[in-house]
């Protein structure tokens, strides 16, 4: 399959992005280990050093999901069109 320059920018930037959210679900994963637990609470997290990590966390796994997301669907926009 042949891909124009518009098409291989929107797979390098999925790529890059996807790295990140890997990287993160990995931080997660750790962070999660070293507490002991994987079951987040509301006091959990609201109470302790790694609670607050695990939030930010997830607020950065949740809007690079949606970037990825976005770039898929302009990469599939792209492929349909071209």
């Amino acid at each position: 399959m042949k891909l124009n320059k518009k098409q291989k920018d929107t797979l390098f930037k999925i790529f890059i992005f996807g790295a990140i959210q890997l990287l993160c679900i990995n931080f997660y994963l750790i962070i999660s280990a070293i507490s002991g637990d994987f079951n987040w609470t509301v006091e959990r997290l609201t109470a302790s050093l790694a609670g607050t990590f695990i939030q930010i966390l997830d607020l950065v796994l949740l809007i690079n999901g949606v970037i990825i997301f976005l770039y898929f669907l302009v990469f599939l926009a792209l492929l349909v069109k071209g």
